[in-house]
């Protein structure tokens, strides 16, 4: 987020991506996470609720879930 190329070379990513975000990270808001999916070919966001910057350690059932329903 402090690298100013990072948005651009997104859409390098040639592999299926999901963007994971807490809809109440204080770090880095819901829209930076939504610029970072668009800019990602492909890619899937995917915004979880009541959750902030770590969420593997806030929520980690609705973090698995969202794992899981990506990968099918």
């Amino acid at each position: 987020m402090v690298d100013p190329t990072l948005l651009s070379r997104l859409g390098g990513i040639d592999v299926p991506a999901l963007v994971v975000w807490g809809e109440a990270d204080r770090i880095a808001d819901p829209d930076t996470g939504r610029a970072f999916a668009a800019a990602i070919p492909s890619a899937r966001f995917a915004l979880l609720p009541r959750t902030g910057h770590v969420p593997q350690m806030e929520a980690p059932d609705v973090l698995l879930e969202a794992l899981r329903t990506f990968v099918g």
